[in-house]
């Protein structure tokens, strides 16, 4: 990740990280925590914000959690709000990677690094042979992402100051065969893809996105509105969550 984003980050971990989160994480790490029977598991995380998937992973039996973050600021506030004797927390980014683990796991992060797919192939060479790499992140073929694919090819409309990437299960699907890896996948949170929570984080949004692109908003609680009413002929299915978690393995032929 580059040094603007860095210092953006450092920026959130340093006042109050939930101030600038829409909604909470803790159902992505659920999602992870489902994925595995973590007893005995020697666990890598990357991008550990402030340690509450790692103390997670802890309690539920992992015998190691290496958590690392490149914000010394999101570090300090894990050591802090998380003590387990078999958590180590880490300033260090993915230069710093070293040795073999059961699983790595990497949450709300590949959406911000300049080559997702050159982070997969390295992460590869990090897991054991019969290990995991369990990833979550935004996905987009729902109504909150169409309309920001819409903006964003279109007019370069970013949906975020931090979101480098509009990642989606077909884009993860590709990387893995050309990686010689497997993939399952799961979308989940589907009411911030087209459900009321999608209302809310997209009045937000787009009111600042198009004003910071200089673009007319005045007409946004009319299109939310709309978009209020489309949702009621939604139905939740396996790719149209907001957000999503992939499992990858390593090819056994």
């Amino acid at each position: 990740m580059d040094n603007s984003l860095k210092r953006f980050y450092e920026k959130v971990y340093e006042g109050d990280k939930n101030d600038f989160f829409t909604f909470s994480t803790e159902d992505a790490t659920q999602e992870v925590l489902n994925v595995l029977d973590w007893t005995g598991l020697r666990v890598l995380e990357i991008g550990c914000g402030n340690g509450r998937t790692a103390n997670v992973l802890a309690n539920a039996g992992a015998g190691h959690v290496l958590a690392m973050d490149y914000s010394e600021n999101a570090i300090k506030t894990a050591k802090i709000e998380n003590s387990h004797e078999k958590i180590d927390f880490q300033v260090g980014s993915f230069d710093d990677l070293k040795g073999t683990y059961d699983c790595i796991v990497m949450q709300e992060v590949i959406e911000h690094v300049d080559d997702p797919f050159s982070v997969l192939s390295l992460l590869k060479e990090h897991i054991h042979q019969a290990g995991h790499l369990i990833i979550t992140c935004p996905s987009f073929l729902n109504l909150r992402g169409f309309v920001w694919m819409t903006l964003q090819i279109l007019f370069d409309v970013p949906m975020s100051l931090s979101d480098k990437h509009f990642i989606s299960p077909f884009d993860m699907e590709k990387w893995s065969d050309e990686l010689n890896l497997s993939v399952k996948w799961k979308t989940f949170r589907h009411s911030s893809g087209q459900g009321e929570k999608m209302v809310v984080d997209m009045k937000k949004r787009l009111t600042n996105a198009l004003r910071d692109a200089g673009l007319k908003n005045s007409k946004v609680d009319e299109l939310l509105a709309w978009y209020k009413s489309v949702s009621r002929y939604e139905t939740n299915q396996i790719h149209n969550g907001a957000k999503a978690l992939y499992h990858f393995r390593k090819s056994t032929h």
